[in-house]
């Protein structure tokens, strides 16, 4: 008797999980289908939109109408799905051209960073639209590989993308930029730096990816190459303080994801053209990754390794000599029993 209660508990519990997994998943498809759905309708009027727009361009028109729904729709066709179709790379090459000829205006009205040193809410419009955009960039690298089918479009678009990002990183070469606002823009900048360097931006995880894929330098190449690098060692400029406030971005994570991800990388003076080798062997580059590695215990080996993979760890491991692998430097400088 107690046995046949105690399975007849079970059967009862096991249909109220077997129901609870069911509701959950129609929940999550339907959600899908709407927002797809969405995402197709707001597409669909986005580009009638630019096809046949008449108004004055202004900042608030190139984020709210251009910029807001192309990064809904591109998340949500595009990255979500971890595919680039062919409309999608035409409504980037139309949002980012629309976007550079904004940055480069010299008319504070139309300049797209004037956001950046406007208001607080128009602040923190820019700052989230940036990051959205450093996370896009992040997808695009991962693409950019031989088996991609419109490899030239999407090495194209992101080439477009990081020129975006490299200048809305760098306040000095804004047009807009004067000495009552260059402060603003100072921490406008720090906001998004703190975000490239951290994970959740998947940066460091992309160039990664990108750099292992190359085989040869084409002009393309070698552009995106060039900036993707560039962009990686933005953290490393903004200088670190004795204590990090609010106002200050703590680079730390950022070198920590570059030296795990991006120095121990197998080969990776073979990838790399010698403009930028010089560059990273730079002392600005280099004293900070060292001191991160020898206080963080997240780079004792077997965190690596575990980090990065076996083998890409005992291959990294295999070609210290030739790459700025710090596992060399490690073994040479430190003692066993430090």
């Amino acid at each position: 008797m107690l046995a046949k209660v105690s399975q007849e508990r079970e059967l009862r519990s096991y249909a109220r999980r077997a129901n609870a997994a069911s509701l959950f998943i129609q929940r999550v498809w339907r959600s899908y289908i709407v927002r797809k759905k969405a995402a197709i309708e707001i597409q669909e009027e986005w580009e009638n939109l630019l096809s046949c727009h008449s108004v004055t361009l202004t900042k608030s028109w190139v984020s709210s109408r251009v910029l807001r729904p192309f990064l809904f729709f591109v998340r949500s066709l595009s990255v979500q799905h971890q595919k680039i179709q062919a409309r999608e790379i035409h409504c980037m090459q139309t949002c980012f051209k629309i976007l550079l000829e904004s940055i480069n205006s010299n008319d504070q009205g139309y300049n797209f960073c004037s956001l950046a040193v406007g208001t607080s809410e128009d602040s923190k419009t820019w700052a989230c639209q940036t990051r959205r955009m450093v996370s896009l960039c992040s997808f695009l690298l991962t693409e950019c590989n031989y088996s991609q089918e419109r490899i030239k479009d999407v090495i194209g678009v992101n080439a477009l993308l990081l020129r975006i990002l490299i200048v809305l990183t760098d306040p000095k070469s804004w047009k807009i930029i004067t000495n009552e606002n260059f402060e603003d823009a100072e921490t406008a900048k720090k906001i998004i730096i703190q975000f490239i360097g951290s994970c959740k931006s998947g940066y460091y995880s992309a160039v990664r990816r990108y750099i292992k894929t190359l085989t040869k330098h084409t002009d393309e190449r070698l552009v995106i190459t060039t900036s993707a690098v560039t962009l990686a060692l933005r953290p490393f400029h903004v200088k670190q303080p004795a204590f990090v406030d609010d106002n200050q971005p703590d680079t730390n994570l950022a070198v920590e994801e570059y030296v795990s991800l991006i120095l121990t990388i197998p080969r990776l003076v073979c990838y790399l053209p010698s403009a930028l080798i010089r560059a990273l062997k730079h002392k600005s580059i280099l004293m900070p990754s060292f001191h991160t590695i020898l206080v963080t215990p997240a780079f004792e080996g077997q965190n690596l390794e575990h980090n990065i993979g076996n083998g890409e760890f005992r291959e990294a491991k295999l070609y210290h000599g030739d790459t700025f692998c710090w596992m060399g430097y490690r073994e040479h400088h430190i003692p066993r029993n430090s």
